[in-house]
Order: C-alpha cells, then sequence, then structure tokens
C-alpha cells in the first residue's frame, strides 16, 4: 500500500514538474516573440521617421529653389517687362503694320539703352561686378531680340 502511495506521489511530481516546464517554455516562447514584434514595431518606426524627414528636407529644397528661381525671373522681368507690354501691344494692334513698325523700333531703342547703360555703369564698377552685369545684359539683349524675332515671324 504505501509502495503504491510512494508510486503515486512520484506520478504526481513528474507531471507537475512537467508541466512547470512546459508552461516555462511557453512564456519564454511568448516573451522572445513580443521582444522581436517590439523590435520590429521601432525599426519601422524609426524607417517611417527618416522618410518623413527626407520628404521634409527635399521639400524645403525644392521650395528654396523655386524662391531663387522666382526671384531670378522677378529680375529679369522687370528689365524685360517693358518689353512684354510693349509685345502685348503689338499683338493687339497687329492689324495696322505702321504701329507694329514703330512698336519694334521703340523696343530696339529700349534695348540698346539698357545695354549702354548697363555697359557705362559696368566700367565704374569692379570686374566681379562687371563680368555679372554684362552677363545679365547680354542675355537679356538675347531674350529681348528672340522676342522681337518670334513677333516678326508670327506676324509675317
Amino acid at each position: 500500500m504505501i509502495i503504491i502511495i510512494i508510486i503515486i506521489i512520484i506520478i504526481i511530481i513528474i507531471i507537475i514538474i512537467i508541466i512547470i516546464i512546459i508552461i516555462i517554455v511557453v512564456v519564454v516562447i511568448v516573451i522572445v516573440i513580443v521582444i522581436i514584434i517590439i523590435i520590429i514595431i521601432i525599426i519601422i518606426i524609426i524607417i517611417i521617421i527618416i522618410i518623413i524627414i527626407i520628404i521634409i528636407i527635399t521639400i524645403i529644397i525644392i521650395i528654396i529653389i523655386i524662391i531663387i528661381i522666382i526671384i531670378i525671373i522677378i529680375i529679369i522681368n522687370i528689365n524685360i517687362n517693358i518689353n512684354i507690354i510693349l509685345i502685348i501691344i503689338i499683338i493687339s494692334s497687329s492689324s495696322s503694320s505702321i504701329i507694329i513698325i514703330i512698336i519694334i523700333i521703340i523696343i530696339i531703342i529700349k534695348i540698346i539703352i539698357i545695354t549702354t547703360i548697363s555697359s557705362s555703369s559696368t566700367t565704374t564698377t569692379t570686374i566681379i561686378n562687371t563680368t555679372t552685369t554684362t552677363t545679365t545684359t547680354t542675355s537679356i539683349y538675347i531674350i529681348s531680340i528672340m522676342i522681337i524675332i518670334i513677333i516678326i515671324i508670327i506676324l509675317i
């Protein structure tokens, strides 16, 4: 009888030990899985933050470039604005050829005046200033002449 009781107790102890081991293993597996999931989530969050930062930086750079381009266009426009107004007049009054010829002559005179004024002012300034102003005026000169040529071609 005692032997049977001892055997039953041993079996119960073994079963309890097995259950405890299984519980420990399951808990460890769950903990490892949770840790892995947390690490993956953290990595994903870091990647998303980096992507957002890159997007923000590129947007800022694009905005800065657009602002610079707008400023350059405004600077050039100040010089070409009168030409554009005259061109609009030409297009609106394309019926009368005498007016067109007069306006084209005015534009050419204006371009010559702009270039002479800028060239005379550049001689007084330093070498660096001279190169920058002459390049801008020559570009304006070229643009104006191209516009005139295009209009003449359109009118013809």
